[in-house]
């Protein structure tokens, strides 16, 4: 297994992060990567960055091998937190069974899994990650999508009403978040987040699903949501639209955004069952502007 590690201590980024309150023992975290449509090494190392940057994490990363799978067996079991930045649209590299029996398993016993940005676009055929992800990139009989009306009111939309999956330009957002998820404890409640994607219609088995934030897309007119979690078995599973990171993005607004800057650790503390960083910093964008901090260039501090 190719295997990066990096031990996060207690540091803030100079533009103002916060630096999260660490428990006694620091969050292990698994990034797993290896293939997708997107700049998967980029977006790794822009997560370590930030996760490095707010403390009290351990991250490690295992890589899909390019010359085959026999011998690739993360151990997801030994990690708080799995964050999942695989994507097969177009590569069509599907992981060994084994690999996802040992996921389905993870998150079944109560493991976190953080599904990263094109993640979410991945695996089509796999029953049980459809069921993990709640909503993903896909046709429009696939599954159920979810709306959400301007008075907050969630909307389940069935196989065949409405679009495939797809989104428009990359926008700054007005998100809007819903009730009071731990994740969002403290912030406003709209912010334009940068630089995101919007994507309608995302489908899936909908089930145990909880929207966080929803913004309009303009070619429809229509709330979709931006971030959602999914109860699986005893564990918890988180995702959303932003993080967009393409190939020829040396600093992507997405992950210099300061509001996904900041939940980003704020879901990992989530997803290991831990009580969440709730300061706010001064720079968290509110509904009338975006706010972009310095690119996270920093690299890991080791690698094995």
């Amino acid at each position: 297994m190719n295997v990066k590690k990096l031990f996060a201590s207690a540091v803030a980024l100079s533009c103002g992060l916060v630096a999260m309150a660490a428990d006694s023992h620091p969050v292990n975290v698994l990034i797993v990567d290896g293939f997708s449509n997107h700049d998967w090494e980029h977006t790794t190392r822009s997560l370590q960055t930030v996760l490095a940057s707010s403390g009290g994490f351990l991250v490690e990363v295992s890589t899909f091998p390019e010359a085959g799978a026999d011998d690739w067996n993360p151990t997801f079991s030994g990690y708080d937190v799995v964050i999942q930045n695989c994507n097969d649209i177009k590569s069509k590299t599907q992981w060994p069974r084994r690999v996802e029996q040992a996921l389905e398993a993870y998150v079944s016993n109560g493991g976190g899994l953080y599904v990263f940005h094109s993640a979410n676009n991945a695996f089509p055929g796999w029953e049980e990650y459809n069921r993990m992800i709640g909503l993903g990139w896909r046709g429009k009989d696939f599954g159920w999508a979810i709306t959400v009306d301007d008075d907050a009111t969630v909307v389940r939309v069935p196989p065949g009403a409405g679009e495939k999956t797809s989104h428009g330009k990359r926008v700054d957002a007005l998100v809007t978040r819903l009730g009071e998820h731990p994740i969002h404890a403290g912030l406003p409640r709209q912010w334009i987040s940068a630089d995101i994607e919007i994507y309608r219609y995302a489908r899936g088995p909908a089930e145990n699903l909880t929207v966080l934030s929803y913004a309009k897309d303009e070619k429809t007119g229509t709330n979709f949501p931006v971030e959602w979690t999914v109860g699986y078995g005893k564990g918890r599973v988180y995702s959303s639209t932003l993080g967009h990171v393409w190939h020829d993005q040396s600093q992507p607004e997405g992950m210099r955004c300061a509001a996904h800057q900041t939940l980003i650790p704020r879901i990992v503390q989530w997803l290991a069952g831990n009580d969440v960083e709730s300061t706010v910093a001064i720079d968290f964008p509110r509904p009338e502007a975006n706010s972009l901090r310095p690119y996270p260039q920093a690299k890991p501090s080791k690698e094995m």
